[in-house]
């Protein structure tokens, strides 16, 4: 059996790095790390015309997959994960199938917006932040990482990001276990993952001692 944890919030609000930060705490030969990301629908399938679609809202998204994975996941199974292309907006090949580990982690904006992933989440976060950074990091990240223009992300944050993340992301943070002040993860993370290792459901001792 895999414990899943779940960690959601706003665009660039520190859910990778925290992400990593606590696989790397739980050790990497026991945790897997999801991205929320690699379940987006392929651009064929949502693309009208030249227009570029919402990726910043549910239907964007396989949930049915990522609910189906992480079943697997949870019955201790091997699975095979999707994999997203950022630069073409398509799936590409999926992963070779992978075993289960004692944690999945899973990362993503609206994770906690979803019942069912809510549901399987035994441990869920939620990374408060606010717009003014959210907006320089996703500035930042998306003309280095994603070869976007300036100008494309002001739009696409103002047309399509932000009222996403007031319609659907920072509502759901009302779900979350635990949630994470932007001041206090970036003071210590490490402080932050201690409080959700501290929130993970009981263990038994060999999953336990991964944890100390």
């Amino acid at each position: 059996m895999s414990i899943i944890i779940a960690i959601a919030g706003g665009s660039c609000s520190g859910k990778t790095t925290l992400a990593r930060h606590l696989q790397h705490r739980l050790g990497a030969a026991n945790a897997m790390l999801i991205r929320q990301d690699d379940y987006y629908h392929d651009i064929r399938d949502r693309a009208k015309g030249d227009e570029m679609p919402n990726f910043d809202v549910p239907e964007a998204l396989d949930f049915a997959l990522l609910a189906e994975n992480l079943d697997t996941l949870k019955n201790g199974e091997a699975v095979q994960l999707p994999n997203y292309d950022f630069t073409t907006h398509q799936r590409i090949r999926a992963t070779e199938p992978l075993d289960a580990k004692a944690f999945t982690i899973v990362e993503g904006l609206l994770l906690l917006n979803d019942a069912v992933i809510r549901e399987q989440a035994d441990v869920s976060i939620y990374m408060r932040c606010p717009y003014e950074t959210r907006f320089e990091r996703r500035l930042a990240r998306d003309i280095a990482e994603r070869g976007r223009t300036e100008e494309f992300v002001h739009h696409q944050f103002a047309k399509d990001v932000e009222p996403a993340h007031q319609k659907f992301i920072q509502p759901s943070a009302a779900h979350a276990d635990v949630l994470v002040e932007q001041a206090d993860y970036v003071r210590s993370i490490d402080g932050i993952i201690e409080r959700i290792i501290e929130a993970l459901p009981d263990l038994d001792a060999p999953q336990m001692s991964l944890a100390l």
